[in-house]
């Protein structure tokens, strides 16, 4: 799920260097709202902002700036409400009614709001019942380009994926006392704790988990490379046989890819690394660290995965505290020795059954030998997404298959 971060509306010193933080950390998306700025001061606070994060940011005022900085896109609003001609870049706008989804066609994403009582605006109080939006998003008008505004924080937002929002935007929830108290650690771990939110309530959503592997075409760097240009916005990296400090490295430059593409990455087995990286997550085998141990070293921040082939299996792990699961094999594999019995898709009716009879709500990917035309049986299995290597990188065009099976997979 997409996270958007929102600034606070006035301007305060360090205000550049805390943004900049935040970029580094993983901010996908900032939305530069000042409504009482000048066009100089907007300037000025964009031009202390890091180059290379210029193309993340999204403004509300003064458009012509989209000219002077390459930055992300413009946001239309009621002080704003019209696209400037000749500008080619991201397109949002506001809405405040159900019925206005029915016409947002030219638009990248909007924002519906206020979708909860607004933490920073006092009097803004939400605008929608829980039935209003769960028609809308039956309906078809929540879906994927829809962001909720107002109201957003950690503990509701796993609330509007269910809805069918595809991201959220963020005011009040990070800002919190900011920047008054000065804390920056504060507000750093406020937004590792939203992106973490938005990550698990992606992984509700299910999707392709791509998981690396070396081949004799390609490298593990070029196999997550191919997942990212075929659309797939999460990528293990499983390197079951290298030494820790090519894995580290290799870690390194393909979290800065998934950065660059809007996607999670997460390390097979090496929990320290996962940390050390600033991944997404981390994934746990049978044999690796047990994911409570894991949960202690990594925190809240963190998404925990884990292998499972059985229903004990992932009672265990959900006891545990997992955020999702791997779970096969489907068939027979090369890629992975010591295999587990094969499931097959009786198994998978069989398993993800129990898991609805006893209330476990943890998203499955099914993994092991997958085929795109295995994809639709398995999800009417009740499996939430697939995870797949092979069939994608020996494919003749990987990128197009793995384009293939995203959006067979996608929700």
């Amino acid at each position: 799920m997409k996270l958007i971060i929102i600034t606070t509306e006035h301007f305060y010193e360090g205000e550049a260097p805390a943004l900049n933080a935040l970029f580094e950390r993983g901010m996908e998306t900032l939305h530069l709202r000042k409504p009482a700025s000048t066009e100089v001061e907007l300037k000025n606070l964009i031009r202390q902002i890091d180059e290379r994060f210029h193309d993340r940011i999204v403004l509300h005022d003064h458009f012509p700036l989209i000219n002077t900085f390459r930055l992300k896109g413009i946001h239309l609003n009621g002080r704003n409400p019209e696209r400037p001609a000749r500008v080619a870049c991201s397109l949002s706008r506001s809405c405040h009614s159900i019925r206005e989804l029915e016409n947002i066609t030219g638009f990248d994403y909007v924002f519906l709001s206020p979708v909860f009582d607004s933490i920073s605006k006092t009097g803004y109080t939400q605008a929608f019942t829980s039935e209003d939006l769960f028609n809308a998003g039956s309906a078809g008008l929540i879906r994927k380009q829809v962001v909720a505004l107002g109201g957003i924080g950690r503990e509701n937002i796993s609330i509007v994926g269910k809805y069918g929002f595809g991201g959220v935007a963020v005011i009040g929830a990070l800002w919190g006392n900011f920047p008054e108290d000065k804390n920056e650690n504060a507000l750093s771990e406020r937004f590792d704790l939203l992106q973490a939110a938005c990550r698990r309530a992606g992984l509700q959503e299910g999707g392709l988990l791509f998981i690396t592997h070396q081949t004799e075409r390609y490298t593990c760097l070029q196999s997550v490379e191919i997942a990212l240009k075929g659309g797939c916005r999460m990528i293990q990296l499983r390197m079951k046989e290298a030494p820790l400090q090519e894995v580290e490295q290799t870690g390194i430059i393909a979290n800065e890819l998934c950065r660059q593409y809007g996607a999670d990455l997460y390390i097979d087995d090496h929990v320290e690394i996962c940390r050390r990286i600033g991944a997404a997550g981390v994934h746990l085998g049978k044999s690796d660290m047990p994911p409570r141990e894991a949960r202690k070293i990594l925190g809240k921040n963190f998404i925990i995965g884990g292998t499972a082939n059985t229903f004990d299996d992932i009672r265990r792990l959900n006891a545990e505290g997992v955020d999702y699961i791997g779970l096969g094999p489907f068939r027979f594999t090369t890629t992975k020795k010591n295999l587990s019995p094969v499931l097959g898709l009786s198994g998978y009716k069989q398993i993800t059954e129990q898991c609805r009879n006893q209330g476990i709500n943890l998203p499955v990917f099914a993994v092991g030998g997958i085929t795109a035309n295995d994809i639709p049986a398995l999800l009417n299995a009740g499996v939430t997404g697939i995870a797949m290597s092979s069939t994608i990188l020996q494919a003749e065009n990987p990128v197009e298959e793995a384009k293939k099976i995203v959006y067979h997979v996608k929700p």
